[in-house]
């Protein structure tokens, strides 16, 4: 029987930049924090091989600090580790890829033609390619076969299966079902969907830490047992193994009726309790449901409100329930303004009439005493 570690999607270096500077800073060490417990994994597991299938990089730039981690730990392993760059991280010339630096146990892809490597020690031949640029819309694995000689046949390869037209390297699954590898274990999917939607044999690793909302959910490598029957059939067994610190959660939540800014963080804490989350979790919450005409919700206040995720982002989309026909004949100057606004409100343009109804709201707001402070002085979450 033979153990395979299949990760990849690591993306070292990402900015993590939709988080403020200090929590930003904080994932970037988390992240070579799950690198390292994925090699860790490795070794104590007593892995037989080790698959990254591209995107190990965030772009073709590594700092010493990330090349220098990945080297120790490639390092301290027994097994043969195979790499395939992506589209983030591709082999250029230049690139870290192509130069002499990293363990004698490391076997790099660098072109964009299918190769091999064989480990006839562990009897397995491992196939796959490079992105040689950003982008590659040729398929390496077209008219090729894999060998019938007794090693089992491993596909390592960064590729898009869902769109068949793309700059990401499209291919088919009757592609690989025509190709022939006993397992394939890909890269570039970093939300993989629901099991049975591929072939059993087919896999994507998935991102090993998500860096936004989305993706969405806990998230890790493959483990693939692979072993032959006494007929001689290959068979696989794969299973999902969590190594993130931190998961990403996209959430909405109704506030009908709502007059408070207080109301919406005790509700917001009702969600977050309901839902068992904690400082793993980093939410984004989008606030829907018909609310006071006076109620100017407080982005930031809200966001602030609660100290048990690691970040909490809130958007609003609430609608002020308006009594429209009492306001048309207001004879005060809150008539004159939901008159003067009207247009805007009713406009065709979706623009317009979300810029028609901030404007009543505020103004209503202000004119009942309310705060009008949104909070919203941070950069876009998306």
């Amino acid at each position: 029987m033979i153990k395979i570690l299949h990760s990849g999607d690591i993306h070292l270096d990402s900015p993590f930049s939709q988080l403020p500077p200090d929590k930003a800073e904080v994932r970037k060490n988390e992240l070579r924090g799950t690198f390292t417990s994925l090699m860790t994994f490795a070794r104590t597991e007593n892995i037989d091989l080790m698959l990254i299938a591209g995107d190990f990089f965030d772009n073709d730039f590594v700092t010493r600090e990330t090349l220098a981690l990945i080297i120790s730990e490639i390092g301290k392993l027994k097994c043969p580790v195979v790499i395939s760059p992506g589209n983030h991280d591709f082999a250029r010339e230049g690139s870290v890829w192509k130069k002499d630096i990293f363990p004698k146990n490391t076997f790099i892809f660098t072109s964009d033609e299918l190769s091999s490597f064989e480990f006839p020690e562990i009897g397995v031949r491992v196939y796959g390619w490079a992105f040689t640029d950003p982008a590659m819309r040729q398929n390496p694995l077209a008219g090729h076969r894999a060998e019938r000689d007794g090693l089992i046949n491993v596909l390592c390869a960064h590729c898009d299966l869902i769109a068949p037209v793309g700059p990401s390297c499209p291919v088919s699954v009757r592609e690989l079902e025509e190709f022939g590898a006993d397992y394939n274990a890909l890269g570039h999917i970093h939300n993989p969907d629901e099991e049975g939607v591929f072939p059993k044999n087919v896999m994507y690793c998935g991102c090993l830490e998500s860096r936004s909302y989305d993706e969405t959910g806990p998230k890790g490598a493959v483990l693939c047992t692979v072993e032959r029957d006494g007929g001689g059939a290959v068979r696989v067994s794969p299973q999902r193994i969590r190594f993130s610190k931190r998961r990403y959660e996209n959430m909405t939540l109704a506030v009908d009726g709502a007059s408070t800014n207080y109301e919406l963080k005790e509700k917001i804490a009702g969600l977050i309790s309901e839902r068992k989350l904690g400082a793993d979790t980093l939410l984004r919450v989008t606030l829907t449901g018909n609310v006071d005409e006076s109620l100017v919700v407080n982005v930031g206040e809200l966001e602030r409100s609660t100290d048990r995720l690691f970040s909490l982002t809130v958007r609003d989309e609430t609608v002020p329930l308006l009594n429209a026909s009492s306001l048309a004949s207001d004879p005060t100057v809150r008539g004159e303004v939901y008159r003067l606004l009207l247009p805007l409100i009713t406009s065709d343009d979706p623009e317009e009439r979300a810029r028609g109804s901030a404007a009543l709201r505020y103004s209503l707001a202000a004119l009942a005493g309310e705060s009008v402070t949104t909070g919203e002085n941070r950069q876009n979450s998306d």
